[in-house]
């Protein structure tokens, strides 16, 4: 007997229908995760999609930009879409456009910054106790190359970017290396619009040569410390063009 209170599951939100791009996303995504489409292989037509669902044109294409999107296949124009091989530079760089709109905002800027003082802290520590002496040798050239090219603002840019990559290749785990590429394209467009001295690039330099120095004597806690001070001093270079802009 009903006591006048409604069954927790008809309070649920009602169900919603899926879209008829949904669809083929569903059906597609589970052809390629089951293997019946392999890495390399051709998509059927628009042409014949929109046939086999019963759809349009416009359904078929937000599919196709959705399986794209998450990294599962490759359009090109006039050819039929293929199917990519999963990577994890695929899967960083589909996060790429929601990033670049985050990050027009300060506060979502520093939660950026801070996760990468997190990361780079943890992989300058693993490089002092990891790294080997051919690494450690790539990270003194590229050090010596940071200094020559104070003055250079495009050319410092490059070699900052380089010592601090050796740092993630000491782990020789390519979702480490993804992470560092990830990082520095999604601040790269800011990176480019502070304004940058002799002074700053001479200040990136020594802390850069502070952290050679605690993973060549093979020191962690040095190694971490280096770290979070070269990268917090550089947000304050940050901030300041944050205030400014």
């Amino acid at each position: 007997m009903s006591n006048g209170t409604a069954d927790p599951i008809l309070q649920q939100e009602p169900l919603r229908r899926q879209k008829l791009y949904e669809i083929v996303v569903e059906r597609i995504e589970g052809m390629i995760h089951s293997g019946d489409l392999k890495p390399g292989d051709a998509l059927p037509s628009e042409r014949d999609i929109m046939a086999a669902f019963n759809i349009g044109r416009p359904a078929v294409r937000e599919a196709l930009l959705a399986l794209q999107n998450k990294g599962l296949i490759t359009t090109e124009n006039g050819r039929r879409a293929k199917v990519r091989l999963p990577s994890v530079d695929n899967v960083m760089s589909t996060l790429d456009g929601i990033v670049a709109l985050m990050i027009k905002r300060a506060d979502s800027l520093k939660n950026l910054f801070d996760l990468r003082i997190f990361v780079e802290a943890a992989m300058a520590r693993h490089a002092a106790k990891e790294i080997d002496a051919a690494r450690l040798e790539q990270l003194k050239e590229a050090l010596e190359e940071n200094k020559r090219s104070i003055g250079d603002r495009e050319r410092f840019m490059r070699t900052d970017i380089a010592f601090h990559r050796i740092l993630f290749q000491t782990a020789d785990n390519p979702v480490f290396d993804a992470v560092h590429g990830a990082l520095v394209n999604w601040i790269m467009e800011r990176w480019r619009k502070i304004k940058r001295t002799n002074a700053t690039e001479t200040a990136a330099y020594q802390g850069h040569l502070q952290i050679y120095k605690a993973v060549s004597q093979r020191d962690p806690d040095a190694a971490e410390k280096a770290m979070r001070k070269h990268l917090e001093t550089s947000w304050k270079t940050w901030a300041k063009y944050l205030g400014d802009s």
